[in-house]
């Protein structure tokens, strides 16, 4: 791709934005060595190769959402600390999405405290805040509106907290001090229609669930490589096609990662006064761990015994990324030997591994032969438990070393599957958490 730099567009504390030389629907971004903290100038500082380390995440970040199926603002890497995007309007709120109470979210609710030793209250489903981007209580609009006069907060204090986002008008509170705290309503209003684009309540729904599945898919990823994710900030930009898209980047200034033993990996090791140098180090570490973050090519077989049985709906599966769908009509009866010949191409196909659901009627002879022979889950559909509910037994009463899980009805067979394959795959996660945290509305 031909990309070249033209005029800088705006320079911040992190980053530069280019223009591009004959193309106006693409920018180029190019991350700086700064790393910054507590919006307070004073305590920026800069350490060799953050640039890079920034560029590699945020890069093998976009590359896994957009895989995902998640619009992201990202092209292609340019260089080791360059990256080119579509040309996006920025909206000026700031989305959080918290799988633990931790942060400014425990000022504002100190009743989550820890006891001392405890390990951070975890949310069953993620909570989603908003907060407006401001520049030193300041506020100008996508149209050169001056729609707020600073400072709102005490000095070093910026992006004060909407706890009303999807209503018209929106009330600014202070981020760090609890709602029962009379000083931390701000007194402050702001039309919704001034920053974001028509169908402001529209907007922000579809903010909210690209936040959560943002941040489900990273979840994932880091969980199927041992480390979690406490919480993320991301950023949305409109394209100039309209599209809402996550913008900006994705790096370790954007949220707390820690290890098994909840050790600290991102930049608030750095808020929390850590040597540089071992700052560095951790966010070389976390760089080289983005590049496994990866969607493994796994395989869901759907394998019955003969015609007379229909496939199940694939459900979850539905554009499931790295998930391929085998479709298997073989007897385990009438050709055993014709099975676990099939069985072996197909395992020897996905190194990353799968889930074989088998729907029989009758008598199951095909489940018991598979569920031998393999290490893959394996999973029966009693097709005839409806009309023949005596048939579920050939399915369930199995002899030694025949693992064969039996599941009716089949939509539960099929998210059993997903879930045994979301161990590996961050995508299938995503879909099946984003369920299940649904249910919770």
């Amino acid at each position: 791709m031909n990309c070249e730099k033209d005029k800088k567009i705006i320079e911040g504390k992190t980053k530069i934005i280019w223009s591009v030389k004959n193309d106006t629907e693409s920018v180029i971004i190019e991350n700086k060595d700064d790393i910054t903290a507590f919006d307070d100038s004073s305590f920026t500082k800069q350490f060799k190769s953050k640039a890079e380390f920034a560029t590699t995440v945020t890069c093998n970040v976009f590359e896994l959402l957009k895989k995902a199926g998640i619009p992201v603002a990202y092209k292609e890497r340019l260089s080791s600390t360059e990256f080119s995007a579509p040309n996006c309007k920025m909206i000026a709120i700031e989305a959080v999405a918290r799988r633990f109470a931790v942060g400014s979210y425990l000022k504002r609710h100190p009743e989550l405290i820890s006891k001392e030793g405890d390990n951070p209250y975890r949310f069953h489903k993620l909570v989603s805040e908003f907060f407006l981007k401001t520049t030193e209580g300041k506020l100008i609009n996508s149209v050169g509106e001056n729609l707020l006069e600073g400072p709102i907060l005490q000095k070093g204090e910026d992006d004060p907290f909407v706890p009303n986002i999807f209503e018209n008008k929106w009330k600014l509170f202070h981020s760090k001090k609890p709602g029962w705290d009379e000083s931390s309503n701000l007194d402050r209003e702001i039309e919704a229609s001034k920053i974001l684009p028509k169908n402001s309540k529209e907007v922000i729904e579809n903010m909210d669930e690209m936040l959560r599945k943002v941040f489900l898919t990273l979840e994932g990823a880091w969980n199927i490589l041992g480390y979690r994710i406490i919480d993320l900030k991301i950023e949305f930009g409109i394209d100039q096609k309209g599209n809402l898209l996550v913008a900006d980047v994705i790096d370790n200034d954007s949220w707390r990662l820690k290890d098994a033993n909840w050790k600290e990996l991102s930049k608030e090791a750095f808020r929390q006064g850590e040597e540089l140098n071992e700052v560095e180090k951790k966010y070389g570490f976390v760089a080289s761990l983005s590049k496994n973050l990866r969607i493994p090519q796994q395989a869901l077989v759907l394998w019955r015994g003969s015609d007379g049985d229909n496939f199940p709906e694939q459900g979850i599966f539905e554009k499931a990324s790295g998930v391929t769908i085998e479709e298997v009509t073989l007897s385990g009866h009438k050709s055993p030997q014709t099975c676990l010949n099939k069985l072996e191409k197909i395992l020897g196909k996905y190194p990353d591994g799968g889930v074989i659901i088998v729907k029989v009627g009758r008598s199951n002879g095909l489940g018991p032969i598979i569920a031998a022979r393999t290490s893959w889950p394996v999973i029966a559909i009693p097709a005839t438990a409806d009309s023949f509910p005596g048939d579920i037994w050939s399915s369930t009463r199995m002899p030694s070393k025949v693992p064969l899980a039996t599941v009716w009805p089949e939509t539960n067979a099929i998210l059993l599957a997903s879930e045994i394959l979301a161990q590996k795959n961050p995508v299938l996660y995503q879909k099946r958490q984003f369920m299940i945290e649904g249910q919770d509305e």
